[in-house]
């Protein structure tokens, strides 16, 4: 099975071997070092080295039909080196929480918390 790392600059040394340790948290596999999602041709994954912030958010996933309603989900959001960003999905605010608590016993310097919007400055006008 080919493993390739989303984050081409840090790569695990032997990802098949992390891969065997890693538990299922719904469709995502998760180490203490990666986490891993299916892709063509063959399995990627995420470095948690690579990691720099992340956060859980609820979302919605629209449905296509005449009903108009969302799915609702959440959207685990992983900003990793080169400010890219990954989103992983999940049925469960508990299923996110456990990746999240993995990663920050993995590594305890990631942010576990959403970006801030800049905020704007406005210069009134003298007139």
């Amino acid at each position: 099975m080919k493993m390739q790392s989303i984050c081409p600059d840090i790569v695990l040394e032997d990802p098949q071997e992390d891969y065997k340790t890693a538990v299922r948290v719904e469709q995502y596999r998760v180490s203490r070092q990666a986490i891993y999602f299916a892709a063509f041709p063959g399995t990627r994954y995420l470095p948690f080295r690579a990691v720099r912030q992340a956060w859980a958010q609820k979302a919605g996933l629209p449905l296509t039909g005449c009903c108009g309603k969302e799915l609702q989900i959440v959207a685990l959001r992983m900003k990793y080196k080169g400010d890219f960003y990954h989103t992983f999905t999940f049925e469960k605010q508990k299923a996110a929480e456990q990746v999240l608590a993995l990663l920050a016993d993995s590594c305890p310097d990631v942010v576990l918390e959403p970006e801030r919007p800049a905020r704007k400055v406005c210069e009134a006008a003298d007139g």
